[in-house]
């Protein structure tokens, strides 16, 4: 499938309807998950989630840093950021 630019708008509910060309070029069905990030006032990026990516992403972070906080390290650290 040829990617291509499109329009599409906002209702007034804040919906956004992703044009059918960009959903197939993508794969992205009804249960499709993104992330939005605004680049600025005119740009936003949507990046599609894969959930179980993410998962095993957060499981490598949280075995990597599972011995190198203490608890009341990152209690601490929380404090002083609040």
């Amino acid at each position: 499938m040829q990617r291509s630019v499109e329009t599409t708008r906002m209702s007034t509910r804040g919906q956004v309807i992703i044009p059918k060309n960009a959903r197939e070029f993508t794969e992205s069905g009804q249960d499709t998950i993104f992330t939005v990030f605004p680049l600025d006032r005119s740009t936003i990026v949507l990046k599609k989630l894969d959930k179980q990516k993410a998962v095993e992403e957060f499981r490598a972070l949280r075995a990597k840093a599972k011995n190198k906080l203490s608890e009341a390290a990152v209690n601490e650290i929380v404090h002083k950021a609040r």
